[in-house]
C-alpha cells in the first residue's frame, strides 16, 4: 500500500513542473527573460525614421565569461566585444536604400566597468547579479533617411562575431508588422514588413 499512496504525490509533483519551469524563466526582479547561455533577446522597433534595437544577452555569449573583468585578458575581451558591438553597420545590416546611420549606442552590464564598454559616463547604478549570472544590455539607435525602404535587418554579423549565440529571440514592432521571430546562425534576417 505505501507505493500506491506515493503515486498521487508523484503525479502532483510532475503536474507542477511546468509552473516551476515557467517561474524559473524569469529572474528574481521579474523584468528580464530567462538567462540561458547561447540565447539572446532582441527588441526591434521602427517609429518614424528611427530604428531602435535593444539586445539583452548573457554576458558569456559575447565575452566568454560572466564575472567582473579583473585580469588583463578579461578586460581585453570586453573591450574587443564592445568595439565589435559598436560597429552597428556590421552587426545589424539594414537595406542600403533606407540609408540608416547609427545615432546612439549604449552598452551596459552590472558586472563590468562602463569604460571597458566604451561608455563615457557611468551606467545607472545596478546590483551585480547575485546568482552569478551576468547580462549585457545594448541599445542601438539608427536614423534612416528613407525608412520606407527598410524591409529587413540582417543579424548574421552578430552570429559571426559572437559564436556564443545559438539563438536570438526577436520581438518586432513596426508600423507594418508586429510579432516574434527566432533567429539562428544561417537564418538571421528579420523581415520588417
Amino acid at each position: 500500500m505505501p507505493r500506491l499512496s506515493a503515486l498521487p504525490l508523484l503525479l502532483l509533483t510532475l503536474a507542477c513542473l511546468p509552473a516551476v519551469a515557467a517561474d524559473e524563466a524569469h529572474d528574481h526582479h521579474g523584468n528580464h527573460p530567462a538567462h540561458v547561455h547561447g540565447v539572446g533577446k532582441l527588441d526591434v522597433a521602427l517609429e518614424g525614421n528611427t530604428l531602435t534595437l535593444h539586445l539583452d544577452t548573457p554576458l558569456i555569449n559575447v565575452v566568454g565569461f560572466e564575472h567582473a573583468a579583473s585580469s588583463g585578458k578579461d578586460k581585453d575581451a570586453v573591450r574587443a566585444a564592445a568595439k565589435t558591438l559598436r560597429e552597428v553597420g556590421r552587426i545589424f545590416v539594414t537595406d542600403a536604400a533606407a540609408q540608416c546611420k547609427p545615432a546612439e549606442i549604449q552598452l551596459e552590464s552590472a558586472v563590468l566597468a562602463p569604460e571597458l564598454l566604451g561608455e563615457k559616463t557611468p551606467a545607472s547604478a545596478q546590483d551585480a547579479a547575485s546568482d552569478g549570472h551576468a547580462d549585457l544590455d545594448g541599445d542601438f539607435t539608427l536614423v534612416c533617411a528613407s525608412p520606407g525602404a527598410l524591409n529587413t535587418v540582417d543579424v548574421s554579423g552578430l552570429f559571426a562575431a559572437f559564436p556564443g549565440f545559438q539563438r536570438i529571440d526577436v520581438q518586432l514592432a513596426t508600423p507594418k508588422k508586429q510579432g516574434a521571430v527566432q533567429l539562428v546562425p544561417g537564418s538571421a534576417v528579420i523581415p520588417l514588413n
